[in-house]
């Protein structure tokens, strides 16, 4: 009878244990796609900064990250926003001169040449200095003339395929890692 009693002992701590280490797992997992999911809003950040004439803080602003949450093992990087100012990307000349050029000359790409844009010019409207032109053959209206967004940086196959890959390898990393920690704490 007393082995009876031990064996039931012994299966309810077991089941104990058994619940404590899928509560671990869980929460490993959870950690790791969380670090990972940070790190592809890093590097998309820097991707996009490596194909495109833009600073990596006006890529960052854009990105929300819904990190996963214990009762659901999604991750999220979500990307909006609206056009860029022509004149954040790389505009020669960058300031308005006395004398304007023939044409002012705009890249996008990074390593990309600058193209002439005819008819383009520099202005103040209000406080905000912009790259503009005209929309009729009359001096008003004008209109500002403005990049890409961020969303559609990000979205570039290039950017999206290098950041997925990082993706994959920084949960590669960060999982044994979290499950050695997690683990590790039960033991003790």
């Amino acid at each position: 009878m007393s082995d009876f009693i031990e064996i039931k002992d012994n299966l309810k701590q077991v089941n104990r244990s058994l619940k404590q280490m899928d509560k671990a797992v869980r929460q490993a997992t959870l950690s790791s796609l969380n670090r990972a999911t940070q790190r592809a809003k890093t590097e998309t950040g820097r991707k996009v900064r490596e194909k495109y004439i833009v600073k990596q803080k006006e890529v960052l602003e854009t990105i929300k990250v819904q990190k996963a949450k214990a009762g659901g093992l999604t991750a999220t990087l979500t990307s909006k926003g609206h056009t860029i100012p022509l004149i954040r990307f790389g505009v020669a000349p960058r300031r308005k001169l006395k004398k304007a050029p023939k044409a002012l000359k705009a890249a996008v790409y990074r390593g990309g040449a600058k193209k002439p844009i005819p008819g383009a010019f520099i202005a103040t409207t209000g406080s905000h200095l912009g790259v503009f032109e005209r929309s009729g053959k009359k001096r008003l209206p004008i209109r500002e003339l403005r990049g890409p967004a961020v969303p559609s940086m990000a979205a570039n196959d290039e950017v999206r395929e290098h950041v997925q890959g990082v993706f994959g390898e920084e949960m590669l990393k960060r999982l044994p890692h979290e499950l050695n920690r997690t683990l590790g704490r039960l033991s003790t």
